[in-house]
């Protein structure tokens, strides 16, 4: 990869630590050298600690390459280019202060990385102070699912993933299993496919309660994308004037109006027979997108969630509404899709708690819910408590009120159409990430809307 990567780089210091992380440079050395390369080995932290890693010095040794334990200056003047392989994906806490005065004198080369940023956790995607950012990662057997989150994706740069041999039932036993990187090559493998003569009730009826008159675009948004999403009906349950919204932009849209309060959000007793005759025969229901947060919204939430029997996306105020009573949610059939505060209320912790480990925030969330996860944001995570994908499309346009409407109603569409819950959320994250990227070719992400999000998903689809 450095051979390949930066050609005209020949003067090369290779940092090794005493693990296998240190080995790999010991091996890279010897292979830099028999490729014209001027190599040389800073070990700083001492003879390794492993067998393997210590017959690979030796050789290293015997074929010519110096290898210093001391920083002397001189190794940091005439280098073009550094590798940081001095911790590898085992690494904890904060960089001792000796390696970050180390790696700080390498700072005006060019940084590749041996397998993960030395100070970057291949768990939750944090970085200790110090750490170097690298213009190539070359990583071993598959990209580590911190390398995925921020901000350690922002030290990776490049990323380059080397296949060390690793079988693939092997890869299937470990736990926690080996991340999947949602693409939408594979999202389109999960679509399910429909024949010539298929009819609107075989692709699916979505019921979706949301909007209220203070938060009338979020039900526009959610069912736009919805239809668009290929449901076959969506059934609209919202306030008038929210409902005359959904009219004027989608007329596909079946409305059912609500009663609300003063305020103008849904009332629970008034609407109750309504929605129980409503919910019959709908594969999927789609709760929260601007519904707001009362005493009401929160009965209603709760006696939705209980007596549907379909497939439930769980959405924005839906989940305020829960709150920390997680036992409401159905087990095995519900989709939440919080962003990091609001998982955090459902778990009860603080906000940034979940963000410095959002793998582990997310799996936590799905173990005490028994519900598929989608934690949005940057690296948006899916699990299921035992399986767990990252997406790394999408850009900065996506972070804009409305985004996470159009996701929700994509998600109800392809659980609507059949689409186990884990595989109808790997889905719609897939393509709503990719139509975001689609729509930013379009326009700067500065002004993109998430209308032109859903205008965009031809070009995926």
């Amino acid at each position: 990869a450095i051979v390949s990567h930066f050609p005209d780089c020949h003067r090369i210091l290779l940092l090794a630590g005493n693990g296998n992380n240190g080995g790999d440079c010991y091996v890279a050395a010897r292979y830099l050298k028999q490729a014209g390369k001027r190599p040389e080995l800073l070990a700083p932290c001492g003879r390794p600690r492993t067998g393997i890693a210590r017959a690979a010095l030796d050789r290293a040794k015997t074929e010519g390459i110096p290898v210093y334990a001391q920083a002397y200056d001189f190794l940091f003047t005439e280098p073009e280019l550094v590798v940081d392989g001095l911790f590898g994906t085992g690494f904890r806490g904060e960089l001792p202060a000796d390696v970050q005065e180390l790696l700080a004198k390498t700072a005006r080369k060019h940084h590749v990385a041996c397998d993960i940023p030395s100070g970057g956790s291949g768990d939750t995607g944090a970085v200790s102070p110090g750490t170097l950012r690298a213009e190539l990662t070359v990583t071993f057997g598959g990209e580590k699912i911190g390398m995925r989150q921020y901000p350690l994706r922002d030290y990776c740069g490049r990323i380059v993933t080397a296949d060390i041999g690793i079988p693939s039932d092997a890869a299937a036993q470990l736990d926690p299993p080996v991340i999947a990187e949602l693409t939408t090559a594979l999202a389109d493998r999960l679509l399910p496919v429909f024949p010539a003569d298929v009819h609107k009730h075989r692709r699916g009826h979505v019921l979706a309660v949301c909007g209220s008159v203070r938060m009338r675009g979020a039900c526009v948004l959610s069912v736009t994308a919805a239809m668009r999403s290929g449901a076959g009906l969506v059934t609209c349950a919202s306030a008038e004037p929210a409902l005359a919204g959904v009219c004027a932009r989608v007329p596909e849209v079946m409305c059912l109006p609500m009663e609300t309060d003063a305020k103008g959000f849904l009332r629970f007793a008034e609407n109750r027979e309504t929605l129980t005759e409503a919910m019959e025969g709908k594969q999927a229901l789609l709760l929260g997108c601007g519904l707001g947060v009362t005493d009401e919204t929160r009965e209603l939430t709760r006696f939705l969630l209980r007596e549907s029997g379909c497939t439930v996306i769980l959405d924005a105020d839906g989940m305020n509404c829960v709150g920390t009573c997680i036992e409401w949610i159905p087990e095995g059939r519900t989709i939440l899709t919080p962003h990091p505060g609001e998982a955090a209320r459902m778990l009860g912790i603080r906000t940034a708690e979940v963000q410095a480990d959002r793998p582990g925030a997310a799996k936590e969330l799905a173990a005490r819910t028994g519900a598929v996860v989608v934690l949005k944001g940057a690296g948006t995570i899916v699990t299921d408590g035992r399986r767990m994908a990252v997406c790394s499309l999408g850009n900065a346009g996506l972070a804009k009120a409305g985004s996470g409407d159009v996701l929700a109603g994509m998600t109800a569409a392809f659980a609507a159409q059949g689409m186990a819950p884990y595989e109808a959320a790997c889905a719609a994250v897939t393509f709503h990430a990719a139509a975001g990227d689609a729509a930013a070719e379009k326009l700067p992400a500065r002004c993109m809307l998430p209308q032109d999000v859903i205008c965009a998903f031809p070009d995926v689809f």
